[in-house]
Formats: C-alpha cells, structure tokens, sequence
C-alpha cells in the first residue's frame, strides 16, 4: 500500500500516481493528508525611504513576501493542504484499469477562488505493452519536485523558487487572479510507461492537455508536454514505491497562453539528477522558462495588481543533500531563480538556503522544520525596487503531516 511506506522516497511517479500495483488491488481504498503549518516571517522590515509619488502610499508598510496569508501577520497558523480521495481498480479488469479521485479543503492556492476543489480524476488504462493511457485531470510529466507525492516525498517544507515561480502556474486576467494554482495538473490525456533495462529503468510520458486545470477547452490550443528519465541502477523493484536509484531525467512543455489580450508561447524545459542510497538522498535540477512569465503583485504589496510579462524569460534551479535514516533527518538546499533577465530593470534574482530537521514519528506521521535564510536582489532595477527587495526577511515553518 503506497501510504503505508517511509517518507523521503525516489521512485517512479509517473507510475505510482494512478496505477494500482500487485496482482489483486482492491476496488476501492480511501487515501489522503492533512499539513498543519506554523510559519513566521522574522527579520522582514516595513519599507521606508521610497522616492517615487506612485509608491509614496506603501511607505512603512510590509512588502507581501514579509506577510503570512493576505492580512498584516507575520506568523500564523493555517491548515495549508487537507486532502482526501478515493482510488482503486475496476473490478475483473486484472488491474489493468485504475482509477484516481482527490479533493483539496486546505488552504493554499489551489483553494485560492473555492474553498473545495478537485485535484486529481483519472483512470489509467494498461491494456497496451509499453502505452499506458492515462485520461482526466491529473499531474503534469514536469520536473520531480512538481512530480512528487508532496506528503511522501517531499525533503523540505516549501518549494523552490524555480519550481513554485515557474512550473506551478496561477491564471489570471486584467490585473487579478481568475482561478487558484494548478498544482501542477492539467486536464488531458497521457500516454507513459516504464521499461527494465539491465539493472535500472527507461520511463517515458507525453501529454496532450488543456493548458488550465479543472476548465472546459474554450480555444484550440492545447499544451503538450513530453519527459524522458533514465535510472541506470535501482535497488529494489523498478515499481516500489520507495527505491534506492541513480537517476537523470529532462522535460519540455509548450503551449499558448493569453496575456494582454494576445496568444503568446509558453515554454518550460528542464532536467536534473538525483542519488538515493542508504538514507541519503542528493539532487540537482535546473528549469528555464519563456514567455508567461508571473511576476505577481506589482508593486509587491497585497490587493495590487498580478503582472504577467508575456515574452519574458527566466532561469533557475536547485540543489539538495538530505539524509534520514529512522527517527531523524535533516537536509540542506540551495535555490535560485533568475526572473526576467531579458529585461535588466525588470530583472529580480531570489536566493534561498533552507536547513531542514524532521522526526518520523511513525511511517505516516512526520514533523519538518525548515529555517529558510532568503535574499532577493534587483541589480539593476530602480532606488525604490532595490529598497523593497532589501527588506526579504528570512522565513521559518514548521508542519506536522499526517497520511492516511
């Protein structure tokens, strides 16, 4: 049962996440999480010394990156994912037919515009020798910490800067929000599989989707997106949902996007590689991203206008050496993301080193604490920009997880 294993896992997700493993699965099996977060914001200063007539009403006020949720806080306690579903095989299909159902009730920005939304709905059929089809809503074939089972897997609280900025998209239109994050999901169809070779494993996955999660097609345009990953070794068998591996993997996804009223490409592409071995567990990924490029708050401060820079490109990426062995672990990662640099006034370039300890208190329960020292800079942006980005403070965070 893939939520009765140890956390802090490599494994094969594109197979995991809608497939039901062994030789009778069950019908139907409840599954899901919850993550109680405690977060603070300490060393984040009010901006003061802006010059410009247009910022003049933010003088002494805290830059959003400096607040936790939309008020004036800088600590709280929020339940940031709470989610349940249903998965399962169709009965007499052999397993050959699987299928996936989840909601999120937490609050995040998926849940961002609905207090309950639907995150994942799909049956994967594997009738098909090396084609499995997957259909529905669900996880885009992107780079691993976008890939990951979140509750399981996941080394560190948050997400890098390159994943989160790049990789987990937020619509909107004219200046504000329109719909919560996707979650890295899509609504669409894929076909994957996964291969022995020798001591490791070849997988592949294309995908044909919408290009916005839980929405009717309201154009032609569709996004497609392909990953390509190589194990040469694995320690264990090539579907457990928990492996000691050597691996590499890229992906590349393309599609339109409206911005400004106009249909511009949007293009993410990547790669990494990744060690687990005897509790140790080491990565590196790099993601480039062109054109729909979210920007947020424009000026950074709540209720002002979501920019979008429809031609604009970034570059970023992260790098991870994690151990846990039983009861303890602790980890330590370096991120960065360069956003906008085609445009040198428009250029910000984020920082982060995040040192993590957690305690298994038992396979499905988990406590993580990160310490998050963060720097943003804008080399060559205005006196005023340079001044707000001065002010990042560090951030610390503290969950308790829970799977069931």
């Amino acid at each position: 049962m893939l939520f009765l294993v140890a956390t802090a896992a490599a494994a094969d997700w594109l197979l995991l996440q809608g497939t039901e493993p062994g030789p009778d699965p069950v019908a139907v099996r409840p599954w899901g999480f919850v993550q109680a977060l405690g977060e603070g914001i300490p060393f984040g200063e009010p901006v003061v010394g802006l010059t410009s007539e247009s910022l003049a009403a933010f003088e002494g006020e805290r830059a959003s990156f400096n607040r936790v949720g939309s008020g004036d806080a800088t600590w709280g306690i929020s339940l940031r994912r709470a989610r349940a579903g249903l998965r399962g095989a169709v009965p007499k299909t052999g397993g050959k037919v699987a299928w996936l159902l989840a909601a999120e009730f937490g609050d995040n920005g998926l849940t961002r515009v609905d207090p309950v939304v639907l995150t994942d709905a799909s049956v994967t059929f594997s009738y098909l020798p090396g084609a499995r089809i997957r259909v529905g809503q669900f996880k885009l074939p992107l780079g691993e910490e976008a890939l990951e089972m979140n509750p399981l897997a996941a080394e560190f609280v948050n997400f890098s800067a390159a994943t989160g900025q790049l990789l987990l998209e937020n619509p909107s239109a004219d200046g504000a929000y329109t719909a919560g994050a996707s979650g890295f999901r899509d609504l669409g169809v894929q076909v994957f599989d996964t291969f022995a070779v020798g001591p490791g494993t070849v997988s592949y996955a294309v995908m044909l989707s919408n290009g916005r999660m839980g929405a009717l097609e309201l154009d032609d345009s569709k996004d497609i997106t392909a990953r390509l990953a190589w194990a040469p070794w694995v320690g264990g068998e090539p579907d457990a949902p928990h492996r000691d591996e050597v691996g590499v993997y890229g992906f590349w996804q393309q599609g339109e996007r409206m911005v400004d009223g106009e249909a511009v490409a949007r293009v993410r592409r990547g790669g990494g590689a990744q060690v687990e071995k005897a509790g140790w567990h080491a990565r590196v990924e790099v993601i480039q991203g062109s054109g729909a490029i979210e920007g947020g708050a424009n000026p950074p401060f709540p209720g002002q206008p979501v920019v979008v820079a429809a031609e604009g490109q970034a570059l970023g990426g992260y790098a991870y050496l994690h151990y846990e062995r039983g009861l303890l672990g602790g980890g330590l990662r370096y991120d960065e993301l360069w956003r906008r640099y085609d445009s040198p006034a428009d250029l910000r370039v984020f920082r982060t080193v995040t040192a993590d300890v957690q305690v298994e208190i038992t396979p499905r329960a988990r406590l993580m604490l990160d310490y998050e020292l963060r720097w943003l800079a804008a080399p060559e942006g205005s006196t005023d920009a340079q001044a707000i980005a001065a002010t990042l403070g560090d951030r610390v965070s503290l969950q308790a997880a829970v799977v069931f």
